[in-house]
């Protein structure tokens, strides 16, 4: 059977530009991978202070962006997330994009083991919280939605062991011994997400502002006037 010239030329100009899209994809697809390992810099990580903080054999100190570990060793969990962290990356090299500095001048970074990238995993084992940065990344969306998962099964810091929610209370306060305070949060604070209610202390759930109020806490600054 013969194909006609009107057929067969028409046939092979999409073949041809079918080709060229997806050599132009696959050579797309290869720069990006290119200019993201380019940005990314080698080191091997020599001490592991918490779950969100690493050194670096180069004298750095990398803050894992956009994740905010439970603090070690006085939050719930604080200990695990700094024992997972040391599990993940210490004694190991890891790359890390630089982000910018915090105030404190560490290295705000996304750090990798091979393809695996630590800050999402802190995040989806439910040691780590999801923080919004400053500059948003192609990251940033799969580290929250990891956050999702970890409180979608109520894993980690969203589990009962560190979350005792009252049926209908819904109000965090928080016994901070350091400088003996009691500061509660409401849901619509900034930072409500990311405190947690310890127990066997004085932290305590309330079903109202009053009886926060009553019970000697003040309403966090965090939150809105």
């Amino acid at each position: 059977m013969k194909i006609s010239k009107n057929i067969l030329i028409p046939l092979l100009l999409v073949f041809l530009a079918s080709l060229g899209f997806n050599i132009s994809t696959v050579l797309k697809n290869l720069n990006n991978d290119l200019l993201k390992k380019a940005n990314r810099v080698e080191a091997t990580v020599n001490k592991v202070i918490d779950g969100d903080t690493v050194d670096t054999e180069g004298g750095e100190r990398l803050r894992l962006y956009e994740i905010d570990a439970p603090e070690y060793p006085k939050d719930c969990l604080g200990v695990d997330a700094k024992a997972r962290m040391e599990e993940l990356v210490f004694n190991k090299k890891i790359q890390y994009e630089k982000i910018g500095k915090d105030n404190f001048g560490r290295v705000l970074a996304y750090v990798y083991v091979d393809k695996l990238l630590i800050n999402e995993v802190m995040t989806e084992e439910g040691l780590a919280y999801f923080i919004k940065g400053k500059t948003m990344t192609v990251n940033s969306l799969p580290i929250e939605q990891s956050q999702e998962k970890a409180k979608l099964v109520n894993r980690g810091v969203w589990s009962s062991f560190c979350q005792t929610k009252k049926e209908g209370c819904v109000i965090k306060g928080n016994y901070r011994p350091a400088d003996n305070t009691r500061i509660y949060h409401t849901p619509d604070c900034y930072n409500y997400d990311k405190i947690t209610i310890k127990r066997g202390t004085s932290d305590r759930w309330f079903c109202n502002e009053a009886e926060a109020i009553k019970a000697g806490f003040k309403k966090s600054q965090d939150c809105p006037k």
